[in-house]
């Protein structure tokens, strides 16, 4: 797990099938695709990419925690947290990856 995959790199991978297109426009492409993305999620809405898999917001209810320094108890609030569940397309293709030895 050494690569990380940054934006810079889709714009750079929407390049290559896209010459004819400036890079700027790429680039905007990529940053409406994202902020769209994000927009969806914060108003609670599932999104699905076929062949990928789905994201959604979970929520988690407010609970009672502990500071461990202090031991003092304090309240957390309602969060949410990203769900990912990749598709059976991309689970069988990550378990037949042969790993280097």
């Amino acid at each position: 797990m050494d690569k990380v995959l940054y934006k810079k790199d889709v714009v750079t991978w929407l390049k290559r099938f896209n010459r004819d297109l400036p890079l700027c426009k790429l680039e905007e492409i990529a940053n409406i695709f994202f902020q769209e993305i994000s927009v969806a999620l914060i108003c609670g809405d599932r999104i699905e990419l076929r062949g990928f898999g789905s994201m959604l917001v979970k929520k988690r209810a407010a609970k009672v925690g502990r500071n461990p320094r202090t031991n003092q108890q304090l309240e957390v609030g309602n969060k949410g947290s990203l769900q990912f569940r990749p598709s059976k397309e991309l689970l069988k293709k990550l378990n037949t990856i042969k790993k280097p030895a």
